[in-house]
Order: structure tokens, then C-alpha cells, then sequence
């Protein structure tokens, strides 16, 4: 009966999604956020710097704060406490987004057709390149099977345009979620199955500029407040890891993602995802090692992805020292990244390096992108 109920479980969880998630083909194309190329590249309210170290494969193997965005399930494997009064991270294209904005700085000091010229040139020299910088902060108190903690998470991309012109040199995507983020866990049959949920509600603003003019550019943050779209939505994720007896400790993990309302008004809504991963913990004696294969967007919502093994897969893994050092590789949608932590008991540092397809198609439009994440508190 206890293996019947297991198997049951999993399978509709990791097999279907249908009680979640009407097919993609009957659902309306994403409004808002959704339907722009910001969320096509980031479909993530908030990514972790240490899953990014290990290519964003992290379903299965959860065991930290993380877990609360990736699978709430993997809370049950946490058996400390951390408090993070501050934890800040940032992702940024590079070197791309450094020298765009170096070359953006001589430009405002031009005036009059000068300075339009000179913001032309500057953007033809970037064309069709894809732009991205996050700044956000996750402060947060995290034990076994609980984690609630205050997100502030700001995203913008822009892409530059093939022919720029003074009145098209890009379009532009911004977004910025504020909230709070409850999650919890437990684990059944002595912790080899685990469920957990999380609910976040959040303030969104959203600001989308197709077609961003050298005036809009010399005037950024004016360009993006008159702009903006807010919204308040409800939304929660679920998830589940089930860990076998047998060599290597393999795992299975699936999670479902954006439920609920996420309806941000005119900031549009947010689909439903479903994520599956495997994954093993083996006894090495020194250390520990996770070693996670995810397969992201099961139900292939998100259009852009289409019939792409590229696009849906990560793979990762993971060597934590038995004292303060982490060290992480992995694969994101084909393209290698690394990831490196240090835990000095007040202080935290993580740094990972990735590439993100900005592309429809494969090898496209490859954006690589440096992270890095700083957290004081109790850890």
C-alpha cells in the first residue's frame, strides 16, 4: 500500500501536471511580463547564484534557501538554521552590458544631433546582442522544513536593434517584484518522500518599451517610470522529492510553479511551469557531492522553448568541502557554467558564471552572464 500510494503520487506529479496546468496549445498567449522577451529569457521570479553555479539543476537535490523558488521540498533537507539579515546578488551580461554602459556614459556627455548620432553608432556596434542585469535582495530565516523571508527582486533587459535608429535603438523589458515569501515542508515514510509549498505575495511593476528612443535613453529612469504597469498577485509553487534506497541515493524531484492567481493586472499574468529532475547524493566519506539532471518546462508552455532538448535541460554538480568552500559546474541549455562559495559563519559569498539562450533558436543569441551573491546574518 505505502509503495502503491508513492508511485500514485509521483506520477501525477512528475507525469502529468494536468491538475495544474491546461495544455499549452488551449491556453492564451502570456500578457505582460510574460509575453516579452525578459520573461521568454528569464522565466524565474528569482534564480539562485549557487543553482546557477551548477547550470540551474537543482529539482531534485534542494537543500537550501533556494529551494523555496526551485522545489519547496527540498526544505526537508536542511537540518540547520540561517538567518541572512541582508542577501544581495546581481546578475549582469558580460562583458556586453559593462562597456554598452561605458560608451553610453561618453555619449551623455555629447549634446543636440551629436549625441544622437553618437547613441546610434553605439547601439549599432551591440546589434541583436541581449542585455541583462538583476539586482535583488532575499533576506530570510531558513530552518527545517520552514523558510519565510522578504524578496525585492529588479530585472531589466534590452536588446538592441539590428539597424538602430534615433527613434528605435532598442527594445526594453523592466521588472520588479516586492513581497513576502513563506514556504514550508515535511517529509512522510522516515523522509524518503517530501512535499512542500510555497506562497509569495507580491507588488509588481513592469515596464515595456519596444521601441526605446535616444530621448527615452538620455532620460532612462524618467523613460521607465512614465512607463510603468503595477499589479498585486497571490502565487505559490509545489513541490515534491522522493529519495530511494539504493546505491548513490538517488533522487527524483518535480515542482510546479506559478499557481494561483499570478495575475498582476496590467502587468499581465504568469503560467504555470512544471519542472522534473533526478539526481544523487552519494556517501563519499570527505565532503558531499549532489549531481542534479533537470528537465525544465515538462508541458512546454513556454512557446519559445518548442522541441529544444537544448533549451529545456540542465545538468549539474556540486562538491561541498567539509569546511566553508563550495565548488560547482554544470551545463544551462548546453553551455558550461562554474560556481564557487565560501561560508564564513556571518558572511557569505557565492559567484557562479552562465550562458542564457535570448535566441528561438538554439545557439542564437547566447547571453553570459557573471553572478554574485553577498550574505551577513547568522548562517
Amino acid at each position: 500500500m505505502k509503495k502503491r500510494f508513492q508511485t500514485l503520487f509521483l506520477s501525477a506529479l512528475l507525469g502529468g501536471g494536468s491538475f495544474f496546468l491546461v495544455p499549452s496549445a488551449l491556453q492564451a498567449a502570456p500578457t505582460g511580463i510574460a509575453g516579452t522577451a525578459l520573461f521568454q529569457q528569464f522565466p524565474m521570479l528569482y534564480q539562485g547564484v549557487v543553482p546557477l553555479g551548477m547550470g540551474g539543476a537543482f529539482t531534485a537535490v534542494a537543500d537550501d534557501e533556494n529551494a523555496v523558488f526551485y522545489n519547496p521540498a527540498g526544505l526537508d533537507n536542511i537540518q540547520t538554521s540561517s538567518f541572512k539579515i541582508l542577501d544581495i546578488s546581481a546578475d549582469a551580461t558580460y562583458p556586453g552590458l559593462f562597456s554598452l554602459y561605458s560608451d553610453i556614459q561618453n555619449d551623455n556627455k555629447l549634446t543636440g544631433t551629436t549625441q544622437a548620432t553618437a547613441y546610434v553608432n553605439t547601439f549599432n556596434s551591440y546589434a541583436n546582442q541581449s542585455l541583462y542585469v538583476r539586482a535583488g535582495d532575499y533576506s530570510n530565516y531558513t530552518t527545517h522544513d520552514f523558510s519565510i523571508g522578504l524578496l525585492t527582486n529588479n530585472q531589466m533587459q534590452a536588446t538592441p536593434n539590428a539597424v538602430a535608429t534615433t527613434n528605435n535603438l532598442a527594445t526594453l523589458a523592466a521588472l520588479s517584484d516586492t513581497g513576502i515569501v513563506v514556504s514550508g515542508a515535511y517529509g512522510f515514510f522516515n523522509h524518503h518522500l517530501q512535499i512542500g509549498g510555497t506562497i509569495m505575495g507580491l507588488n509588481q511593476m513592469f515596464a515595456n518599451i519596444p521601441s526605446l528612443s535616444v530621448n527615452q535613453a538620455t532620460n532612462m529612469q524618467s523613460t521607465i517610470n512614465s512607463n510603468l504597469s503595477h499589479g498585486l498577485g497571490v502565487l505559490g509553487d509545489v513541490g515534491a522529492i522522493y529519495h530511494f534506497d539504493l546505491p548513490l541515493n538517488p533522487t527524483i524531484g518535480a515542482s510546479v510553479e506559478n499557481i494561483g492567481t499570478a495575475d498582476f493586472g496590467a502587468a499581465g499574468t504568469l503560467p504555470q511551469i512544471i519542472n522534473a529532475g533526478v539526481g544523487i547524493d552519494p556517501d563519499i566519506g570527505f565532503g558531499r557531492l549532489l549531481v542534479d539532471v533537470d528537465y525544465d518546462d515538462v508541458a512546454n508552455y513556454l512557446y519559445y522553448t518548442g522541441d529544444s532538448l537544448w533549451l529545456h535541460t540542465h545538468v549539474g554538480i556540486q562538491y561541498q568541502f567539509p569546511e566553508i568552500l563550495t565548488l560547482s559546474a554544470g551545463l544551462y541549455e548546453g553551455y558550461p557554467t562554474f560556481g564557487f562559495g565560501l561560508d564564513l559563519w556571518a558572511f557569505m559569498i557565492n559567484g557562479s558564471y552562465y550562458t542564457e539562450e535570448a535566441g528561438v533558436v538554439p545557439g542564437q543569441n547566447p547571453n553570459h552572464i557573471v553572478a554574485l551573491q553577498v550574505a551577513f546574518g547568522w548562517m
